[in-house]
């Protein structure tokens, strides 16, 4: 159970891609802090993980099933979201895909549907959201700049592969869907401080998702690679994640953090990876 610093009760999270996955992982640690949750995402039906998570604390949880690359769509969405649950309070955008592939043959294909989901998705839902918490923010406080963020959060994923380019896989793509993700958190972070509002990023290192588990089946020796690549020579566990995930949502715990990327690697970034140079 959460504790009063890390409570979001009452609050309501908008989530993408928290259908399975890591967005689950975050939709499980939102409500544990009692957050009412909306999750838009693209698969027809949810993790049944998710839905359960309504009666197991007693919150209010949405499912609209929603393309994220559609400004309509997210229009439309974000439109019920206001209507039903009465507010947002928190938007984290957890949706994205991934394709290893070699940057010298990396189709037009991989590049659209890359920057479609992991920018354009985030960028279109996070602008939603911004502007139903700065509707909130002027119909009580008109244009008085805000001394105190408390009126909204916004968290953007990005990831570790913005920091280090791993040798395992071949996602130049992916990466610089990442890059300009993260690009978005200053100039975010700066626009919307007067009305209340914080923005900032966190960069997931190797983590043991679904596809994690997939690859170990298919590619043992990559995720050998990865395990090898972080000083504790293991990939990370999901449920890491949710103390820092609670951390920017939170206002009591991060009222001061805004405009910066939280890296969760497992100190996979800091180094020069001896498994690199052993085979060199």
């Amino acid at each position: 159970m959460a504790t009063d610093f890390f409570t979001l009760k009452g609050k309501t999270a908008v989530l993408t891609g928290a259908a399975r996955g890591l967005g689950l992982t975050f939709a499980t640690a939102l409500a544990s802090a009692n957050c009412n949750i909306a999750v838009l995402d693209i698969l027809h039906e949810p993790s049944p993980c998710l839905l359960a998570l309504r009666d197991h604390h007693d919150i209010k949880l949405e499912y609209y099933r929603t393309d994220i690359t559609s400004r309509r769509e997210v229009s439309v969405a974000i439109e019920k979201i206001e209507a039903e649950f009465g507010r947002i309070d928190i938007n984290v955008n957890a949706a994205g895909v991934v394709t290893d592939e070699s940057f010298l043959t990396t189709t037009d294909e991989n590049v659209d549907h890359t920057f479609a989901v992991n920018f354009t998705g985030s960028f279109l839902v996070a602008q939603a959201c911004a502007n139903s918490m700065v509707a909130r923010y002027k119909s009580v406080h008109g244009s008085k700049p805000a001394a105190q963020p408390t009126n909204g959060t916004i968290i953007l994923i990005a990831s570790i592969a913005t920091y280090i380019a791993s040798s395992a896989q071949q996602i130049s793509c992916y990466a610089a869907s990442k890059a300009a993700v993260k690009g978005l958190v200053k100039p975010m972070a700066m626009e919307l401080a007067p009305y209340g509002i914080r923005v900032n990023s966190l960069s997931p290192g190797y983590m043991m998702t679904d596809m994690m588990r997939g690859l170990q089946e298919q590619q043992p020796q990559l995720v050998d690679q990865f395990e090898r690549e972080t000083l504790f020579g293991r990939v990370g566990i999901p449920g890491e994640l949710k103390g820092p995930i609670l951390y920017l949502c939170c206002a009591s715990a991060s009222g001061w953090y805004t405009g910066q990327d939280l890296l969760v690697d497992g100190g996979a970034s800091t180094w020069k990876h001896p498994a690199i140079l052993a085979t060199a």
